[in-house]
């Protein structure tokens, strides 16, 4: 059963690097994944429920490692990682963030991350709630939004450069709604 869901996985991730989700179909997933359909809908509902159990992985992925807003070192910190993760992540992880037919499944990816960073760091700011929530908005869609142009320039920055400029651009922002440490 776990040897059949993973081969399942596995041709759905392969595929996803390889195509557009629309082109994905059942069809050619169950003969990759050297199964029958039957089998294939024993795991799963449709192509949804497969992908939204990635999406619920990936962003779990995120999820767990233990971040800090309070000061601009964390946030300098939470950057850094971010790139080098991302600069380390998976070509599948790469075509969800970066194909233009797979944004709008990373967005919910990001919104999940985002919505529980947004909970577990209430309050951080010393702003309202919905002040805040714009503050994480601008750091989660601009830390994607640069890793995005990196990777549309081929990559040719060296990822030090890119986390200085990052970061750079990032805090310069964020900075006037966290506190320096000092």
């Amino acid at each position: 059963m776990r040897k059949t869901k993973e081969a399942i996985r596995s041709a759905f991730k392969d595929m996803i690097c390889e195509m557009d989700y629309n082109q994905i179909t059942i069809k050619e997933l169950t003969a990759r994944a050297q199964i029958n359909r039957k089998t294939f809908y024993l795991h799963y509902a449709d192509l949804d429920d497969l992908l939204a159990e990635l999406q619920d992985e990936i962003a779990e992925n995120f999820i767990k490692r233990k971040v800090s807003y309070r000061s601009m070192d964390d946030i300098r910190s939470l950057i850094r990682l971010f790139f080098e993760h991302a600069a380390n992540m998976p070509l599948l992880h790469e075509k969800l963030l970066c194909n233009g037919s797979y944004r709008p499944i990373w967005e919910k990816i990001n919104r999940k991350i985002m919505e529980y960073r947004r909970e577990t760091n209430r309050g951080v700011f010393g702003l309202s709630e919905y002040a805040e929530n714009l503050v994480f908005a601008y750091y989660g869609a601009n830390s994607t939004l640069l890793y995005r142009q990196w990777v549309a320039d081929g990559k040719q920055l060296p990822l030090e450069e890119l986390i200085a400029v990052a970061t750079k651009l990032i805090c310069n922002g964020m900075a006037s709604v966290v506190t320096e440490n000092s």
